[in-house]
């Protein structure tokens, strides 16, 4: 007989801690379903005792369940709810990973943590501007607006990671199917017609003897075999390098340099990195956060190693008594109309609106620049494809032809 320590959720949603006695965990699990309306925590005794960490590595969760949650529980704490009680009814819904994330953040709270400290402990779940940002409006006693404002910018980012994807959605349907009816009629269909023409004693034209030579070599294991080979060691050899890339800072930023220099995509990827920590600049300024904080917050969320670096010198810039605009400006971290209006809104006094005013417009200029993305693309994969096809139709009819004449 084992001895289990418990923690669970009474009817009235009281949270009531104990021991148990049972002969294995499943079965004090289920006593204790019978008892008590939600089982938080339960294990033995003696894995409990000179233990300072209870939870294991958080479970991946939705980027967009995870904004949903941020709006209810906002709703929640305005409308008066305790967090505690509030956590406890968000840990019913859809998304079964962030129900355990939220009951675990709930026993933060209840064991006398902060909301931000216990959040902080599910890091793959909480990035450090969401801390941040609870952090700041727990000190402001605003939490509830503080939220609202997290899940205004998570919405944003889950609205643009929509778009980029729909933008590239019917491009890639239509590649794929091409790619789909080429190998079709390559690899099955013009096989069986070859030997009827060579029966016939008709001399294959140019396409059609390159179209059979393509063929015979994809066919041909012999040469497909360490072509799959050196294609799956380059493949791999690249995800790891990407991988470690994370660790090392160096590497990430000659990765990140240069796919900012490749042509139309470098400098959308700019664009949205840079609308994303503008936003999340105005978000954090709102909610309180001190500006050398938020700064080094946004070098965390940047995404992309040549930001982080210059928003990392601009910090030390702002340190050293350098303004808000003139740091940026030094360290060329935004565009001169970006700048000018940081300066204005520094001026002023205004600096979140501003910022956050550069954001939105940012924002539509990425729109714009994906509209024109797509409708470049479109007619770039037609033109191809079409090519490709008119080629290996060109060559598999053109033999036909010929036999024709000579019949």
């Amino acid at each position: 007989m084992a001895t289990f320590t418990f923690k669970a959720v009474d009817e009235n949603d009281r949270v009531i801690q104990g021991t148990l006695n049972a002969p294995s965990e499943n079965l004090a699990m289920l006593r204790l379903k019978k008892v008590y309306k939600n089982v938080l925590v339960l294990r033995e005794e003696h894995m409990a005792q000179g233990t300072t960490t209870v939870f294991q590595s958080s479970p991946k969760v939705s980027y967009e369940s995870l904004a949903v949650y941020t709006r209810q529980l906002a709703v929640m704490i305005e409308a008066g709810i305790s967090i505690n009680r509030a956590l406890r009814f968000l840990t019913q819904g859809e998304s079964q990973n962030l129900n355990l994330v939220l009951a675990r953040v709930a026993e933060g709270v209840e064991q006398g943590k902060s909301l931000s400290k216990s959040m902080a402990e599910q890091p793959r779940v909480f990035n450090d501007t969401y801390v941040a940002m609870v952090k700041a409006g727990e000190t402001s006693g605003g939490l509830d607006m503080a939220l609202k404002k997290l899940a205004d910018l998570m919405e944003k980012v889950v609205t643009m990671k929509k778009r980029v994807q729909s933008t590239f959605a019917y491009p890639a349907v239509i590649f794929v199917v091409c790619l789909a009816v080429i190998c079709l009629f390559v690899f099955y269909i013009l096989p069986m017609m070859l030997p009827v023409f060579l029966s016939m004693g008709v001399t294959l034209p140019w396409p059609t003897r390159v179209l059979v030579f393509v063929v015979n070599t994809a066919r041909d294991p012999k040469v497909m075999v360490p072509i799959a080979v050196l294609l799956a060691i380059g493949i791999y050899v690249l995800i790891t390098v990407m991988r470690n890339s994370k660790g090392t800072p160096q590497l990430k930023y000659v990765i990140d340099l240069n796919i900012l220099k490749l042509p139309v995509v470098g400098k959308l990827l700019l664009m949205n990195d840079q609308s994303r920590v503008l936003y999340s600049m105005a978000t954090l300024l709102d909610a309180g956060v001190s500006l050398t904080d938020v700064l080094t917050t946004l070098e965390l969320i940047a995404g992309n190693q040549v930001l982080t670096q210059k928003l990392g010198w601009a910090r030390r810039s702002m340190l050293d008594g350098a303004s808000v605009y003139r740091a940026f400006e030094m360290h060329d971290a935004f565009p001169q109309t970006c700048l000018q209006m940081i300066k204005v809104g520094e001026e002023t006094g205004n600096l979140s609106d501003m910022v956050r005013r550069i954001g939105r417009l940012y924002e539509e200029d990425v729109e714009i620049q994906l509209d024109n993305l797509a409708s470049m693309l479109e007619p770039i994969i037609m033109a191809v494809m079409g090519s490709i096809v008119g080629f290996v139709a060109i060559a598999a009819f053109m033999p036909m032809v010929e036999l024709l004449q000579n019949l």
